[in-house]
Parts: structure tokens; C-alpha cells; sequence
């Protein structure tokens, strides 16, 4: 029986494979019936997805960067629709993680041999997360960052505003409870990782698994260019979350009560604080290669 799949583009994604390589790719798959549909402005992505997983498709096909997966997984969460996904954009974490091949054809590819599994998706506010989110630090980098500026740069751009950001920001009083936990703390940096590589550089949350129904809480009560140095070098070591000033949790919720915090998911600046932020188990398919085996993962895919 032929599955039915739509291909959702985003053109403004640096680095997003041009139509006529998607056009090519798609008649190599096997078995399906693909559409293509361009993205024109934010949400456009979860509009479609959403329209496509009503419609009973069998996969839709993020075709960009985190942010575009970000928009698909909004629309898909819940649904038996799967995310698959061709690399394009300014960082491809997820598609690094699960192993997701570079060239479009092979990305492609799998939707007729690779293997469907459920994962969990974070919650901040009423908006879903696949990789992580971020308050304090991170969510004022990206508040600050404008498009242009990571279409032109990359992943440099992260960096080059977490260094300048670095120089000023500072730790505010945090009130927040993890779980049944209540916490008073200084708040520099929180992030909550439901899979592990930050930006595809560094392993935070080097304890999360995608599949486990909890999420990676690490909050980083001070900062500054020095600290933040140091934790890059710890986190290559996997032994950042015992230094001292790092709070570590496995968490299912986080209250954040205190106001006026960003927060950012996946990339995207989402808002400020006070915000509740959670784990939903299982509310998403994805497509992976067959067997992958990943430390993302509890258990190989198929198993």
C-alpha cells in the first residue's frame, strides 16, 4: 500500500537543500507518495503539519533547520503522524542525534527503510520542545539574535552573542520548584534537556534519553566568560553537573515562579517567565534509521 508523506520547506533555512534536489530525492523513495510545500512566515510549518496529521498522512518531512523542526513537531505532537527530517538550517542538532544522513536522498531514503519510534516532547507553556529549553543566559542570547545575523553566521552566531552577552549578563534570584522539590537559588543559566548535545557542540544534558519520560534539569547559579569556560570543559569530561555552582536534576516538571526570565526552546526565543515547563511522554513519532543504536535512546530502534 502507498504511504502518504509531505515535505515541508523552509527557504529561508540557511544551508536548505534547493527544490529541484528535493523534487530529485523524492522520486527515489520507494513506496510513497510525497507532496512539497513552502514555508512563507513563522508557524506556517505547524500549520501544515497540523493540516497534514489531520489528514491522515503518514509522515511529514521537516525540510530546514531546529526551528523548522521545532514548528513540525508542534503540529505533529499527539498525532500518528512521524517527523522525519532533511538537514538544512543553522545547527540540525536533532538530525545529528538521530543519526538522520546529510545528503537529501539518503535522508529521504528513510521513510521506506528506517524504523518509527515514540519519543517524549518537552512542554513550556503551551508550546512543545524536542531538544531542550533554556532560561536566563541562553534565552537572552537568542532573544537578542535576529535572523539575518544566523542565516549570515551559523552556529558562530550562538557563540559570538553568548561571548558578548557574557561580558553583562548576570545571575538573578530564581524561585522555582523541580518536581516536589522547591528551590531558591541564584539563576544564570537553566537548561532542560530532553535529548543531549546543546547546539551540536556540547553534551549538557549528556544523561538524557529521548524516550524515558523525563527531562535533564542543569541550572548554573553563577556565570561569567571564565565560568562558562570551565563548563565547556567539564561538560567534554562529562563531569560538569558535580562542580560546584551546578544544580543537577532528572526532573518530569519545573515551575519557574520567578518573573521576567527568557526562555528559549529549541533554538527559538519563546517569552519570559513565570512559565511551567514539563515532559510528555511518547507524544511523538520520529523516523530514524533502522537499528540505530544512540545513547539517545533506551533501546535500539525496532526493539
Amino acid at each position: 500500500m502507498t504511504k502518504r508523506g509531505l515535505i515541508v520547506r523552509n527557504p529561508a533555512a540557511r544551508g536548505a537543500p534547493a527544490v529541484e534536489r528535493l523534487r530529485e530525492a523524492m522520486a527515489g523513495v520507494a513506496g510513497w507518495e510525497l507532496s512539497l510545500r513552502a514555508t512563507a512566515g513563522p508557524g506556517d510549518a505547524t500549520r501544515l503539519a497540523r493540516e497534514a496529521a489531520a489528514a491522515g498522512l503518514d509522515a511529514v518531512v521537516a525540510s530546514g533547520g531546529d526551528g523548522t523542526v521545532n514548528e513540525v513537531a508542534n503540529g505533529l505532537a499527539g498525532s500518528a503522524t512521524a517527523l522525519a527530517v532533511v538537514r538544512g538550517g543553522t545547527a540540525n542538532v536533532w538530525a545529528k542525534e538521530a543519526g538522520i544522513p546529510r545528503q537529501p536522498v539518503d535522508a529521504l531514503r528513510l521513510l521506506a527503510e528506517g524504523e518509527v519510534r515514540a519519543v517524549d516532547l518537552g512542554r513550556a507553556g503551551e508550546r512543545y520542545f524536542l531538544l531542550m529549553a533554556g532560561a536566563g543566559f541562553d534565552g537572552a542570547i537568542i532573544r537578542e539574535l535576529s535572523g539575518g545575523v544566523k542565516r549570515r553566521f551559523g552556529a558562530a552566531s550562538y557563540i559570538l552573542g553568548g561571548l558578548r552577552l557574557a561580558l553583562r549578563y548576570r545571575a538573578s534570584d530564581a524561585e522555582l520548584s523541580a518536581d516536589a522539590e522547591t528551590l531558591s537559588t541564584k539563576l544564570y543559566w537553566l537548561v532542560l534537556g530532553n535529548t543531549r548535545s546543546y547546539g551540536g557542540v556540547l553534551n549538557l544534558t549528556h544523561m538524557a534519553k529521548a524516550d524515558d519520560g523525563r527531562l535533564e534539569l542543569l541550572v548554573l547559579q553563577r556565570g561569567g566568560v571564565l565560568r562558562l569556560g570551565w563548563l565547556a570543559i567539564w561538560a567534554l569530561l562529562k563531569r560538569h553537573q558535580r562542580r560546584a555552582h551546578v544544580l543537577h536534576r532528572s526532573v518530569t516538571s519545573v515551575d519557574l515562579r520567578t518573573p521576567g526570565l527568557p526562555v528559549q526552546v529549541d533554538g527559538e526565543y519563546l517569552g519570559v517567565t513565570p512559565m511551567r515547563l514539563e515532559v510528555v511522554p511518547g507524544a511523538l513519532r520520529v523516523i530514524v534509521p533502522r537499528g540505530l543504536k544512540s545513547p539517545l535512546f533506551g533501546t535500539v530502534a525496532g526493539q
